[in-house]
């Protein structure tokens, strides 16, 4: 799951309008609209405050208004949707939709998008990450792909050429062995090769399609990546800790955290991130790093992806102006102030997305980022991941720590797992919502 959420009430600031206003008018009398966003976007304040000013000229009797209360706790957006108090404009991401429509709380978008002539032509193809029984629930504001992050400096010290697109899984595992150095022998390396995160997907969701797994059946009601042979790019990264010992325990990272972000101090010479990760890391000044594509696997190349989207509260009382905003969010002209304020994570518009690249900041290789999508795709996505998660994310953590070897681990939890979708999505089917 992705950080924690942090939400404000939106000021208007005096910005000159920078944005098309949306072609559906207001219903006459006052309109409060409610919204989410995430806690970076405080970070983009100029964005969301000059779409407001340009929405609101448009729609004068509209106020939009941020929940201030939102968090990833699913089942307080349930309950909220339930009792018909839901804010109008949901943020999520591509699971998050997911839940939320398996539950019939959001709106199917097409019909806003044929009779607004919305171009979807004009954005990053994620619509089928948001699409469930033909309907398409949520778009996606902006993505990020996974890539291989690394610390040039270690690589030039070590002699060591610098990560390509031909690099394989098994290149970054014999560079991650020359890069792990115990200057004293105390058994306790001071730099290491690389670092492994498995208390969420994104970091070694892309190992599992390389390795030729799947996460689920195309219908999403199996888990597949307990059963041999889909968890094997889930075997290899594991190793890293146990087997090979270029990255550190758990434990071991949760001390090396005390001193800050370890990639950032220097301490860990490669990791998986996304583009979210660009912003911290560009107050690097120790070190020179960049970025690679995701390694080679024995079935190609793979990387996961990640979204931020909106969607519209099944129950909102103006759907129609919740489009309109929405529409305005998604402009070309959003996503380059975006671009200029924040630069994250990849805006889904694609005329935006010249605006994102920034030769005159780090990483050089930036371009991998606007490649990745090409064989990118989300980690753990299925209409009913809910299902899974705490159980499986259990059995992780004793692979992680050792406890299990990760065939033990999968073993211990996949036959339960699979019978609670089963018994999900019986109930599902009995609700019509599946």
């Amino acid at each position: 799951m992705k950080r924690s959420l942090f939400v404000f009430i939106l000021v208007l600031t005096l910005m000159a309008p920078v944005f098309p206003a949306g072609k559906q008018e207001s219903k006459e009398g006052p309109i409060v609209l409610t919204g989410m966003v995430r806690d970076y976007t405080l970070q983009q304040e100029a964005p969301w405050t000059s779409a407001i000013k340009v929405f609101q000229e448009k729609h004068p009797n509209v106020t939009i208004k941020v929940d201030p209360t939102f968090d990833w706790d699913s089942q307080k957006y349930l309950v909220q949707a339930a009792a018909g108090t839901a804010p109008d404009i949901l943020w999520g991401d591509e699971h998050w939709s997911f839940l939320l429509a398996s539950k019939g709380v959001e709106l199917d978008l097409n019909p806003f998008i044929e009779a607004s002539g919305f171009k979807k032509d004009d954005y990053a193809d994620l619509y089928e990450y948001f699409t469930l029984n033909g309907k398409l629930y949520s778009l996606a504001l902006w993505y990020g792909c996974e890539a291989l992050f690394y610390n040039q400096t270690l690589f030039e010290k070590a002699g060591l050429s610098l990560p390509t697109d031909k690099w394989t899984y098994d290149d970054m595992l014999a560079a991650a062995k020359k890069l792990t150095k115990d200057e004293n022998n105390d058994g306790q390396p001071e730099i290491w090769g690389a670092q492994v995160e498995t208390t969420w997907a994104n970091p070694w969701g892309s190992t599992i399609g390389a390795f030729g797994g799947e996460f689920f059946s195309p219908d999403g009601t199996e888990f597949l990546v307990c059963k041999k042979p889909n968890y094997d790019g889930l075997q290899w990264y594991i190793d890293l800790i146990h087997k090979w010992k270029v990255a550190p325990t758990p434990e071991t990272s949760e001390a090396l955290a005390g001193g800050g972000d370890p990639f950032q101090v220097g301490l860990i010479a490669m990791k998986f991130a996304a583009a979210w990760s660009i912003v911290t890391y560009r107050k690097i000044k120790d070190f020179v790093w960049d970025v690679a594509p995701m390694p080679l696997g024995p079935k190609g190349r793979s990387a996961a992806l990640t979204t931020d989207s909106v969607s519209i509260y099944r129950g909102s009382k103006a759907p129609q102006e919740s489009w309109g905003f929405i529409e305005v969010l998604l402009s070309p002209e959003a996503g380059k102030l975006y671009c200029e304020k924040f630069n994250g994570p990849l805006p889904a518009v694609k005329a935006a997305q010249q605006y994102w690249l920034h030769p005159d900041l780090p990483p050089k290789n930036q371009q991998v980022f606007l490649d990745a999508i090409a064989y990118a795709k989300p980690p753990m996505q299925s209409p009913y991941s809910y299902v899974v998660e705490e159980q499986f994310y259990q059995a992780m953590a004793a692979a992680t720590d050792g406890n299990k070897t990760v065939d033990e681990a999968m073993a211990s939890v996949c036959d339960s797992i699979n019978q609670a979708l089963k018994e999900e999505v019986e109930k599902l089917q009995s609700y019509g919502t599946s």
